[in-house]
């Protein structure tokens, strides 16, 4: 991306970004629920930092639609709406369908082998109980899926929707998605191993519609059907 400034493996991390990952990370992991107040002040007092950092993550997180500036009340998280889980899913199974195909004609086997490490990584971690790793190493097979494309706007698209990406996968596999997700992992890697691009494509889309359900189950007033807003 023209402008975009690289920092060096291994390099410190900014005031800014320290903040911005902290931050993120406690969104993310619920330690700031939906709905709740941030303040500047506390956040620089419990990260140890000024307040320009903070403002500076806040107004990253703002334009990744984590949180929102209200004038004279300060920062929320936003909270979850069943029309970002729809138009997030909407377009998550366009972009993943495409992907999953071109990855069942296309991917090699070092790429094979990294898909299946990935699904392994993600399944020893389910069955030690810690699923935040187990997460990152299921959102990596998804990242490299979109990867084998070859297509560098679609990589765009999804990295500009990551957060909202995570937070709503997060909040699935918190509620019951762990195993069943795994297990359809495991389903969408053996079809791009058979060169199978129609049955990966199915089982992809099945896959997120599947997450798409649950999330919405979290999000919609009582009484509302989820078919009704998802089909």
């Amino acid at each position: 991306m023209a402008g975009k400034v690289t920092r060096k493996r291994g390099a410190p991390l900014s005031l800014r970004e320290q903040a911005l990952a902290s931050i993120k990370k406690g969104i993310l992991d619920s330690l700031y629920p939906p709905g709740s107040l941030l303040s500047e002040g506390q956040l620089a007092e419990e990260l140890r930092i000024s307040r320009t950092p903070i403002r500076e993550a806040m107004r990253e997180l703002a334009a990744g639609g984590l949180v929102r500036v209200l004038p004279q009340r300060g920062i929320i998280v936003t909270e979850l709406a069943a029309r970002d889980v729809i138009e997030v899913y909407q377009i998550r199974e366009q972009l993943e369908c495409f992907a999953v195909r071109v990855a069942a004609e296309l991917a090699t086997p070092a790429d094979l082998k990294a898909l299946e490490g990935d699904h392994r990584e993600a399944i020893e971690h389910i069955k030690a109980a810690r699923l935040r790793p187990a997460y990152d190493a299921s959102v990596r097979l998804h990242t490299r899926v979109i990867s084998l494309a070859g297509n560098g706007r679609l990589s765009q698209i999804m990295t500009l929707l990551g957060d909202q990406v995570h937070r709503f996968g997060l909040l699935t596999l918190r509620h019951g998605r762990a195993d069943s997700a795994l297990s359809e992992h495991g389903e969408i890697i053996a079809a791009i191993e058979a060169r199978d691009a129609d049955a990966a494509e199915r089982l992809m889309r099945a896959h997120l519609r599947a997450d798409r359900d649950v999330a919405l189950r979290l999000t919609l007033p009582a009484g509302i059907s989820t078919p009704a807003l998802a089909a």
